[in-house]
């Protein structure tokens, strides 16, 4: 019983046609949008973190030693360090052991020289505080600790912090994470190309948001600055890398294979490199060093899924020399399939969890490697394998025409004109001198052989 095998090269054709469909509608949203969505890598500005939460504790110290505070994880640490560095006491407080707020202050105030001063409802669950994430010298500056926004008829959607920001000029804003934890990431450009945008900008920013949503309730989780110098100059090798890179994949693949599996490949990683940049233009996603590298990731993913294809169809013109290319290419893409399906979608399991659980750029890098592999997937099976079949059957082709050529002058005889007939009669003397020089003399197919000059005969 024969196995089933999927013609892939009969639809081939429309495949193409939808594949450049694809290129085309990315095309169009780039012009419908008027360019790209460009991060600060890209596009020299500002992008800050912030969180809007309540502040719920201020903390200072007035003693003579130096005491740290961080909050992560649950865990808030005081390090005391006294006599010089010499004496070093940690106190650890697991938030989740308190119930509210004002229980937390009155354990951290038990330790000498730390002053507290309790704002906003200090009956809120102090597991609720929100981690410094960095560790912070207490002195007479308070720091303030604020805590996860509870009551949903507070919570502040990306709309009311796109509406407050406005005055500023041009920003862009996206939301991090869970809505209750009010927390968003804000960009601007630096159109001007100023040298003291960052922080003109930054002040700007926390200034309209405090006016709004109160000064303590702001919370800065981080802030990048690009230069103009610096963005234009990523751009130029992030383009470079790219084609650097397809540049060691078509050379790479001509040695391991032929020069038409090279194109082949290079046409397949260059349709999947267009259309993760088209996609990215239509959908408005922000355009980073987050998404060169997973366009990169994409294109190593898709030349696996090439290379495999390759190797069963140049196993298998070894075994079936009997069909032509394009049912051997239907026949090793069959085979391959499944390893293929099963490859992509453990793949695209694993790349959705970080998609579904994390925020801010690593959630649109893992969207961009859901739709790449979808994409390379698709353009393994049928861009490469369409492409390797056309320039095949075009070298086939030309083999034939040569082949051709090479019978025609093979069986074409020398005319009269061009040959001269050898005399019939000949001294045994001059016979064996000719038969020497026949001998050393072979005329190459469709070629006049050289005849030597009889002597006359005195």
């Amino acid at each position: 019983m024969s196995e089933k095998i999927i013609y892939f090269s009969k639809i081939r054709i429309p495949a193409v046609i939808l594949a450049i469909l694809m290129i085309f509608a990315g095309i169009a949203g780039i012009i419908y949008y008027d360019g790209f969505n460009l991060g600060i890598d890209f596009s020299s500005g500002l992008s800050m973190r912030v969180q809007v939460a309540e502040s719920v504790l201020k903390i200072s110290y007035t003693g003579n030693d130096r005491v740290i505070i961080n909050v992560r994880e649950n865990l808030l640490q005081l390090t005391v360090i006294g006599s010089g560095g010499l004496s070093r006491e940690e106190k650890s407080f697991i938030l989740s052991d308190y119930q509210t707020v004002a229980a937390l202050a009155s354990e951290i105030s038990a330790t000498k020289g730390i002053v507290l001063e309790e704002m906003g409802n200090n009956q809120l669950s102090a597991s609720s505080i929100i981690g410094l994430n960095y560790a912070t010298d207490l002195s007479e500056n308070e720091v303030i600790l604020n805590c996860v926004n509870t009551n949903q008829d507070k919570f502040i959607n990306i709309a009311d912090a796109r509406s407050t920001l406005l005055e500023i000029g041009d920003i862009k804003i996206q939301t991090v994470g869970k809505a209750a934890n009010q927390e968003f990431i804000i960009g601007m450009q630096n159109s001007d190309n100023s040298d003291d945008f960052n922080v003109k900008a930054s002040a700007a920013i926390l200034e309209v948001l405090g006016k709004k949503y109160g000064a303590s309730n702001i919370v800065v989780k981080q802030t990048d600055y690009v230069g103009p110098q610096f963005s234009q100059s990523l751009g130029g090798h992030a383009v470079m890398l790219v084609s650097l890179t397809l540049l060691l994949i078509l050379i790479y693949i001509w040695f391991r294979f032929k020069l038409p599996y090279a194109v082949s490949s290079v046409a397949s990683l260059v349709y999947v490199a267009v259309f993760m940049v088209g996609f990215v233009g239509f959908f408005q996603l922000e355009v980073n060093t987050a998404t060169i590298a997973a366009i990169l990731t994409i294109v190593g993913y898709s030349l696996n899924d090439s290379i495999v294809i390759f190797d069963r169809i140049r196993e298998n013109q070894m075994l079936l020399r009997e069909k032509n290319f394009s049912r051997i290419v239907d026949i090793s893409v069959t085979k391959s399939l499944g390893r293929t399906i099963i490859t992509s979608f453990s793949t695209i399991i694993a790349v959705a969890a970080i998609y579904i659980f994390a925020s801010g750029m690593i959630k649109i890098f893992a969207l961009n490697i859901i739709v790449g592999i979808i994409v390379g997937t698709f353009s393994s099976v049928f861009i490469a394998s369409s492409v390797l079949i056309l320039l095949m059957n075009m070298a086939n082709k030309r083999g034939k025409f040569y082949d051709e050529k090479k019978s025609d002058d093979k069986t074409r005889t020398p005319s009269g004109s061009e040959a001269k007939q050898l005399p019939a009669e000949s001294t045994s003397s001059d016979s064996g001198n000719n038969e020497k020089e026949e001998n050393s003399a072979q005329a190459q197919p469709g070629q006049v052989r050289w005849q030597p000059k009889r002597k006359k005969r005195k």
